[in-house]
């Protein structure tokens, strides 16, 4: 019964090996066979330079707040939206003629982390990303 036992084993062993050999052949085979990829161009820098701009006019970054809210005001693209994604939630803003928006949102005790993206209907995109800290203590 121990010799049946050790044979099965045995066999089970060199069977594995063969298996995982032929997987690590295959990879080897399919890694040389696929075509490298070639650079990705540069950014044109008068591209980077046309693109507009999300601007947020306040709060400033980085700001210490004992109000558990807080007004976003920014501009951006005429018409555009505006999605704020924070804490708490998320909003979609749209901006009026000029470009300008505001919204007020919630914020949770200590730091919160406020994305702003911006897309106009051309397709252009802009992010802006505001750390604001919101101190429930009692400031002396």
């Amino acid at each position: 019964m121990k010799k049946e036992i050790f044979w099965a084993v045995f066999i089970g062993f060199i069977v594995g090996l063969l298996i995982t050999f032929g997987i690590w052949q295959a990879n080897k085979a399919i890694k040389n066979t696929l075509p490298k990829q070639e650079q990705t161009e540069e950014p044109n820098p008068t591209e980077e330079a046309n693109k507009p701009v999300l601007t947020i006019l306040s709060p400033p970054n980085e700001l210490l707040s004992k109000e558990a809210k807080t007004e976003i005001n920014g501009h951006y693209l005429p018409e555009a939206q505006i999605a704020i994604v924070y804490e708490k939630g998320e909003k979609i803003v749209a901006c009026d003629k000029d470009g300008n928006f505001e919204t007020e949102i919630d914020l949770i005790a200590g730091e919160n982390i406020i994305d702003i993206y911006g897309f106009s209907k051309d397709g252009d995109e802009a992010k802006q990303t505001l750390t604001l800290v919101h101190s429930t203590v009692e400031i002396q």
